[in-house]
């Protein structure tokens, strides 16, 4: 059953019981409470009666007969009124007035005892008797005095169907409150399904609109919170399949190429008979494709390696480490007739000693790709860090393209990296061995000006450097 039936039909429910309990508590209160006030007048009315009676007999005690205890009887009934009966008999039940329209039942009365119940008469209508026996001179009497209560029975009736008038009327009243008051209520539920429906099919970018400021509108909110972090990492799942993809189309490439060469140029050694000078030209490309691929097969473990271990970060001499890959970058830079910059101040910080060597030599690496005639590899204080800015003057690096540099096999110059023996790996690595040492590279890039990358390193404080 959906939650909107529940709510109106619960409430519907309830709402009826406890105008039907109103209303029997009312009608059955109001009744009691005439029935009780009718028994009491009854009562008084009954005592005065016999007192009166008992009183003129008293004062014709010497001259009482059946015509004078006839008169005493009628005379006393006419003070009931004409909704009023008397009935007045000696203990022998010799009747001596009777105006009762209910037949007295006397049968079992006692001496002094008072009764009284209501009943319906012989014209259907409700009489309430008081019934008592008392004795003057030694003579037993019976006196019974009766009243007509059917007003009160109908007064009451009359209450019931006025009570049912409203009841009916607060009923409907209410049923259509409680529907529109549902439906409001439910209906950012419904529009919280509609958008969860839309999401589980695929729509991740759904959002619930509900502007209530109720539990309905947190939990609206909080799936919309909920949405957003799914959609956020569906998104990444989905770039990182996609680079995944890119990483392992990519790898395929850089190892079907090589290979290719290979094969080839190693069929045709084996095919033919050359002269010295082919052999030892084609002998040269084997070799220099069998060098990319055993580049490409360190850069792969080194990633590989990053991504499964753990490194211990050790107190070192920043500047100790820039020279020393300063001079290890130093030959590739004579080949290439590259001058080699170094400024560095001294200073202490915590490194892993290889890996960040690696990371240096890569930025070297890539600054001496870049056609530059010189290369500034700079390390200074400031503050609380220590900055490392590697800088070429080479062709520089587009602006959309630099976002991308970064990513495995990613290269900006596909045909001169893959002369030179790159595979796009060297920044990848650099990007991850400075997130091992808690820091992030910085790059700015002028077309035709050249590339500076930079990042710092958190000092170690003076007392330590000592």
């Amino acid at each position: 059953m959906k939650f909107f039936y529940k709510i109106f039909l619960s409430t519907i429910l309830i709402l009826t019981f406890s105008l039907g309990m109103v209303e029997y508590l009312t009608v059955s209160y109001s009744l009691e409470h005439s029935v009780q006030r009718e028994e009491k007048s009854a009562l008084s009315q009954h005592q005065m009666v016999k007192y009166s009676i008992q009183t003129v007999m008293l004062n014709l005690e010497d001259t009482l007969d059946t015509a004078n205890m006839e008169e005493i009887g009628k005379t006393a009934a006419a003070t009931l009124g004409a909704d009023g009966g008397l009935y007045f008999a000696d203990e022998s039940e010799a009747c001596y007035y009777n105006s009762c329209e209910r037949e007295p039942d006397v049968g079992e009365l006692q001496q002094g005892e008072l009764a009284y119940d209501i009943s319906r008469g012989s014209d259907g209508s409700l009489y309430l008797q008081v019934r008592s026996r008392f004795t003057q001179k030694k003579t037993g009497y019976i006196l019974v005095t009766e009243k007509n209560v059917s007003g009160l029975f109908a007064d009451a009736d009359d209450l019931r169907k006025r009570c049912e008038l409203f009841y009916w009327c607060i009923l409907g009243a209410a049923s259509v409150l409680l529907f529109v008051l549902s439906f409001t209520m439910t209906r950012p539920l419904t529009a919280l399904r509609n958008t969860t429906w839309q999401f589980t099919s695929g729509e991740y970018s759904a959002r619930a609109n509900v502007s209530t400021h109720d539990e309905v509108g947190d939990l609206a909110r909080a799936f919309n919170r909920m949405a957003r972090t799914i959609e956020g990492k569906i998104a990444e799942l989905q770039e990182a399949a996609r680079r995944q993809e890119d990483f392992t189309a990519n790898f395929a490439h850089e190892l079907k190429t090589p290979m290719t060469s290979i094969i080839g140029y190693a069929d045709t050694l084996y095919q033919k008979t050359l002269p010295p000078e082919q052999v030892h030209q084609l002998a040269g490309i084997i070799m220099n494709e069998g060098m990319r691929l055993e580049a490409l097969s360190f850069k792969l473990m080194e990633l590989i390696t990053l991504e499964r271990s753990d490194f211990q970060l050790e107190q070192a001499r920043i500047d100790e480490v820039i020279e020393d890959a300063i001079e290890t970058a130093r030959p590739a830079a004579e080949q290439r007739q590259i001058c080699l910059c170094c400024q560095a101040q001294p200073g202490w910080v915590r490194l892993e000693y290889d890996l960040f060597k690696t990371l240096l030599l890569n930025l070297l690496d890539n600054a001496l790709k870049s056609g530059t005639d010189r290369i500034d590899l700079k390390g200074q204080i400031r503050g609380e860090e220590y900055q490392i800015c590697v800088t070429d003057y080479g062709r520089g690096i587009p602006p959309e393209e630099l976002e991308r540099i970064t990513e495995a096999f990613y290269m900006v110059d596909k045909s001169r990296s893959r002369k030179e023996h790159g595979a796009g790996l060297g920044l990848a690595l650099a990007v991850r061995i400075a997130r091992l040492h808690h820091t992030e590279l910085s790059y700015k890039s002028v077309p035709g000006e050249g590339t500076m990358v930079s990042f710092s390193l958190r000092r170690e404080a003076e007392d330590e450097e000592k």
